[in-house]
């Protein structure tokens, strides 16, 4: 996966890491940049009434997520940071999915059952 250019180019090789995380992106890096959805703290649109909840939740899984890619000071490895911050989507998209359109339901999904397969492979 290449990372759009409005993200921060250390950013790539973290995300691709891991596999879910980067098929993610994939899916969403163009609306976020859009949207200016592209670093953390990006939650200009949390809670604005002129803004659908589609827009809304993709802004706090992006705030979710590059919360945990962009913090460089963290003694993780970039794939320990990369699963957290698909588990910070996937739990956002099951506390708010009944919110979303079915587009975004479809766009939006993270395959969970794949993140805890994931994780428990890398703890055997």
């Amino acid at each position: 996966m290449n990372l759009n250019c409005n993200f921060d180019s250390r950013l790539e090789n973290i995300i691709n890491s891991y596999s879910p995380l980067a098929k993610w992106f994939e899916k969403n890096q163009e609306k976020m940049a859009y949207f200016g959805l592209t670093h953390a703290g990006c939650l200009h649109f949390e809670d604005n009434p002129m803004i659908n909840n589609d827009i809304q939740i993709l802004g706090k899984m992006a705030n979710a997520s590059l919360s945990w890619l962009e913090n460089y000071e963290l003694t993780i490895s970039n794939k320990e940071k990369a699963i957290n911050a698909a588990q910070s989507i996937a739990d956002i998209y099951n506390q708010d999915k009944e919110k979303l359109s079915d587009v975004a339901k479809k766009q939006y999904y993270i395959n969970l059952e794949r993140i805890k397969e994931k994780v428990m492979v890398k703890k055997i």
